[in-house]
């Protein structure tokens, strides 16, 4: 209850009275008897994600839109959501880079009762860069570049006709987000609409490129290396190990990360493990730790600067999170895989199979070789210091300019 009261006065304070209000009563809502709640509709559901054509079918030129100008259409927004603070951070460079006129539409479902509500609250969650707002499908007016963000948002991109070039920003591999199905299925075919993909990594682009026959284009992760930086390490009677433990997020594979945890724990009894970006309160874990659960933005480098290892797993793509480790000086182990070792060097981390006993291997190299995790954790923290995000959106925006 007490957790529930916080995530509600933090949305109050972030999205206002209106927003908290109708989540929590969208939460009641779901918590009562079958009986008396609505049947579901999957026909209207997915037959609105399927879109329909919108637009006159206007020939597009300097005259009759804005310059450079780009529309991105996305899902409904949370301050906290990482997918939609790495669109909104692409727009805001963009902007300086030549793409002034940018441009949201939130696609339904959505919670806002009025544009000046939604906009209000996406300046507030992101911060006030002059990018403009407005609510629903319908109000996509005509454009240079049309953008579609997450796979519900491609079709209605795809059918788009006042629109001269459309775009499909790509984060991850979606349709792993689901088990095989109807959902999976329908994310994967937003692969072969005839989109051009802008990527995060190369592993996406091989594989949108190579697979569905997409034109792609990658940008590489940057970093804040002004605010993720080392700070001073304090002593501490333990070797702590940082877990980004995320076990509603499955893509994460908490739970073979915790096997492996287990046993590094059993055989070094001076190890703790903290467990950070989900509250695990609930899990039984049975050795030496500290559940973090989700800790602020300002907590975080500190954090990891007083880390021995980090233990970072994805069955997807990366997250921003493996390099804004590196920046503060902490060892990485990661799962070798095409999806999760694109972004460092074997000399920048320590790359583990995706087993229980790879990973307490791994895990226990870095903690008995401190002089090599160093080595390779200023190898990495070199990496973050050498790419940043305007480098990477120059290049982003010299893409698309191409096009």
């Amino acid at each position: 209850m007490k957790h529930k009261l916080r995530r509600f006065l933090k949305i109050l304070r972030s999205e206002g009275a209106s927003s908290a209000l109708r989540k929590a009563a969208f939460h009641v809502a779901s918590a009562a008897p079958a009986a008396i709640q609505p049947k579901l509709d999957p026909i209207s559901h997915y037959s609105h994600i399927l879109g329909r054509e919108l637009g006159l079918g206007l020939k597009i030129t300097n005259e009759n839109v804005p310059q450079n100008s780009m529309t991105w259409l996305i899902p409904d927004f949370e301050a906290s959501s990482g997918g939609h603070i790495n669109i909104l951070r692409m727009m805001r460079l963009l902007k300086s880079h030549g793409f002034e006129n940018q441009h949201v539409v939130v696609m339904e479902p959505h919670r806002w009762s009025s544009q000046a509500e939604a906009q209000h609250a996406l300046n507030q969650a992101f911060g006030d860069h002059g990018i403009t707002l407005s609510l629903g499908v319908e109000s996509i007016e005509p454009c240079k570049y049309l953008v579609a963000t997450g796979w519900q948002t491609a079709y209605w991109v795809s059918k788009y006709k006042d629109t001269l070039h459309r775009l499909y920003f790509v984060q991850d591999f979606e349709p792993t987000f689901y088990a095989d199905g109807s959902e999976s299925i329908l994310a994967e075919n937003t692969y072969k609409l005839g989109l051009t993909a802008i990527t995060a990594g190369t592993w996406l682009s091989n594989k949108l490129s190579q697979e569905y026959g997409m034109k792609a284009f990658p940008y590489t992760f940057g970093c804040d290396t002004e605010f993720y930086k080392r700070t001073e390490k304090r002593p501490s009677p333990s070797k702590n190990i940082f877990y980004y433990a995320r076990p509603v997020t499955p893509r994460r594979c908490f739970e073979i990360g915790l096997l492996a945890l287990a046993q590094v724990c059993e055989k070094n009894p001076d190890v703790a493990v903290i467990f950070a970006g989900w509250d695990v309160s609930n899990y039984e874990i049975p050795f030496h730790h500290l559940n973090a659960g989700t800790v602020s933005l300002e907590e975080l480098p500190d954090l990891y600067s007083q880390c021995d290892a980090a233990l970072v797993l994805s069955a997807t793509n990366l997250s921003l999170l493996p390099l804004e480790i590196a920046s503060c000086g902490c060892p990485l182990v990661i799962n070798d895989s095409e999806n999760a070792n694109w972004l460092l060097s074997d000399e920048e981390a320590f790359y583990c199979d995706m087993t229980v006993d790879s990973i307490e291997a791994q895990i226990s190299n870095v903690l008995q070789n401190p002089d090599k995790a160093q080595a390779v954790a200023d190898a990495a923290q070199k990496k973050a210091h050498d790419i940043d995000w305007g480098s990477e959106s120059k290049k982003v925006a010299k893409f698309i300019a191409g096009l």
